[in-house]
């Protein structure tokens, strides 16, 4: 079987607009500026936060059965991260192991304090849903 001109023609489009859709994928990724990092603590909203690419800063918030305990993310050119919490909070450490998050698809969870941070592209406003 021969490849002609019109099956290699065929085949050199294909590959152009897959490196044209490759390229434009992660051109996308980077316009994106403005990124909302939530808290969330017994699946309650903490707090939202805005940042950017050069936004450097420590955030602590409580957590706790009452309150009791503080939790510090540390946020750095647009990626943030739980710093460690005491042994006897979180013995395993997972949350402060898991290291710095930057896109949508990743979160910070820690589980036995119910702990989880994650990125959101827009500011929650209100209700997103209702079940019936």
């Amino acid at each position: 079987m021969k490849i002609t001109f019109y099956d290699k023609l065929f085949i050199a489009i294909i590959l152009a607009f897959s490196a044209v859709g490759f390229i434009f994928n992660f051109s996308l990724g980077a316009e994106m500026k403005q990124k909302y990092i939530t808290v969330h603590v017994d699946n309650k909203l903490v707090m939202e936060l805005s940042i950017n690419d050069s936004t450097q800063q420590r955030v602590s918030f409580p957590f706790g059965d009452h309150r009791e305990h503080t939790a510090t993310i540390e946020i750095s050119g647009g990626k943030v991260r739980m710093l460690p919490l005491d042994e006897e909070l979180c013995p395993r450490g997972i949350c402060s192991h898991t290291g710095w998050i930057s896109r949508n698809y990743q979160s910070i969870v820690c589980v036995p304090n119910r702990i989880i941070i994650a990125f959101s592209d827009k500011k929650i406003e209100g209700v997103d849903g209702v079940t019936y």
